[in-house]
């Protein structure tokens, strides 16, 4: 059981792979979806017929389609390749969910209603297809998750992984892992008495103890030490060695290394850096900024997906489209 704990917690809530099938393989014919002129109805036939996009645009806006994440969001999955995995972007169309790429080109056609999974990546709804990047359907889900929460005590300055009714000690389990990592802050306290089956131990002392409400998260080091000390209303995973963390209601990124501050606590929304840029959601719409903080493009889209190669989908008045980054410059 510690050997699991340990593993989970060296990768920070990893997942582990129990079993995995490996069907005849199939694939789906790509198709292009765009571009589309901005001032008509999306066609419904021979869409590589479509106009040439309009200035800006790499595939012009579209309004029968919504692109919900851009796969560059998510580490890479463990079951596929998914080589061109920022290149990609689930999008929803009559309530179901496909793969579309940054060409307009669909990948894996929305009644297939796929999701993404930590572990298989692309897969659809019950999980008996994994799929790679080209639509090909590469192996069969069925796993489960070993891991549990991690916490950080604001009491001891002690990191405990929880399972099944036990906390363990970051130096107990031996965890090692060379990357920061994010813990719930909480305050844990012991309980007088022998404590009753409902109760979470220590498990080094057997001392029953109750967590407290949580009070945000916390960045911790390899070693198991606060990165800057700082309980923050929320923390994703690191991207480009900079953590996006919220304080007081906005969005900022701090050096994963440092803990310094590297792009300020004045964003709505961000998403994770990808090649240089993350998309940030202002007072006044989405855009782009780089590592130091510096707005890239204009701050007026309706939304914005995380970019690469110089391209994201973005969301304007006349629907989503994939906009060239560089002619929208701030």
């Amino acid at each position: 059981m510690k050997r699991l704990l340990s593993l989970a917690l060296a990768a920070a809530l990893a997942v582990s792979l129990a079993a995995c099938g490996e069907p005849e393989s199939t694939s789906y014919p790509v198709e292009v979806v765009g571009p589309q002129r901005t001032s008509a109805p999306a066609p419904t036939e021979s869409p590589e017929a479509s106009a040439t996009p309009q200035p800006g645009w790499e595939v012009a806006p579209r309004t029968d389609i919504e692109i919900t994440v851009s796969l560059a969001d998510y580490e890479k999955p463990n079951v596929t390749q998914l080589t061109q995995q920022d290149q990609l972007a689930l999008f929803t169309q009559n309530g179901q969910t496909g793969v579309i790429d940054l060409s307009g080109t669909v990948r894996i056609p929305a009644e297939k209603n796929v999701h993404w999974c930590s572990v298989c990546g692309i897969t659809n709804a019950d999980e008996s297809e994994i799929y790679e990047q080209d639509g090909t359907v590469v192996g069969a889900g069925g796993h489960g998750l070993a891991s549990g929460a991690i916490y950080y005590d604001t009491a001891t300055k002690k990191v405990y992984a929880e399972d099944v009714g036990w906390l363990y000690a970051l130096d107990e389990l031996g965890a090692t892992t060379n990357q920061p990592f994010i813990a719930q802050a909480v305050t844990i306290t012991p309980i007088e008495g022998a404590g009753g089956p409902d109760d979470l131990y220590i498990s080094s002392t057997g001392i029953p103890v109750t967590l407290g409400e949580v009070q945000g998260q916390i960045i911790i080091l390899p070693g198991g030490e606060p990165l800057d000390g700082v309980v923050y209303e929320a923390v994703t995973s690191a991207s480009e060695g900079l953590f996006a963390t919220k304080m007081a209601g906005y969005w900022g990124f701090i050096n994963a290394t440092t803990g310094q501050q590297a792009v300020p606590f004045i964003y709505l929304e961000v998403r994770p850096f990808n090649e240089g840029l993350a998309a940030v959601k202002s007072e006044t719409g989405w855009g782009y900024v780089n590592t130091s903080g510096a707005e890239q493009t204009v701050m007026t889209f309706e939304n914005a997906q995380s970019a690469s190669g110089g391209k994201a989908w973005v969301k304007t008045a006349d629907g989503w489209g994939v906009a060239l980054l560089s002619q929208w410059a701030a």
